[in-house]
């Protein structure tokens, strides 16, 4: 169960890892709202994405190892008492890390979401204003020229 149980730590390492990643992608978004520079928001949110699909297949492969392990109800909290003998300290680390990379990206995807929402409003709000509509969401495929809109207006 030693190497089993290795295997699983390094692939919640690997979970932390990602979730550090994302957060950056994050606060750079963030940033860029604050500037105003949609085409870093989008590149912003690409990056974003192929991350959450690296996160969903770490997360597909988490759930066959933790039922191997017969972890299935075993929160992240607990699994320091499910953990091979010697291996606790070990164990503890990699789950505490796991949480905080969590915590904080969720507060960095939070203040992330909130810019964009506000920005949102305050151009909504100015079109509607001057008498005009939002305009429909572009594919990229269509063709037109990248935006660039000051968020801040």
């Amino acid at each position: 169960m030693g190497a089993q149980w290795s295997a699983y730590l390094d692939l919640l390492r690997g979970l932390a890892k990602t979730l550090e990643q994302l957060t950056g992608v994050e606060q750079e978004k963030t940033k860029a709202v604050g500037r105003g520079d949609v085409l870093r928001v989008e590149e912003c949110m690409k990056r974003e994405q192929a991350l959450s699909l690296s996160l969903r297949s770490a997360e597909q492969k988490r759930g066959r190892m933790i039922r191997e392990l017969g972890l299935e109800d075993v929160p992240l909290r607990d699994i320091l008492d499910h953990c091979p003998p010697g291996m606790d300290l070990e164990t503890k680390e990699v789950a505490e890390e796991l949480r905080r990379q969590y915590d904080i990206f969720r507060a960095s995807s939070n203040a992330a979401r909130d810019a964009l929402e506000c920005n949102l409003r305050v151009i909504e709000q100015t079109m509607k204003k001057m008498g005009q509509s939002p305009p429909a969401p572009q594919s990229p495929e269509s063709g037109a020229p990248p935006v660039r809109t000051d968020f801040r207006a």
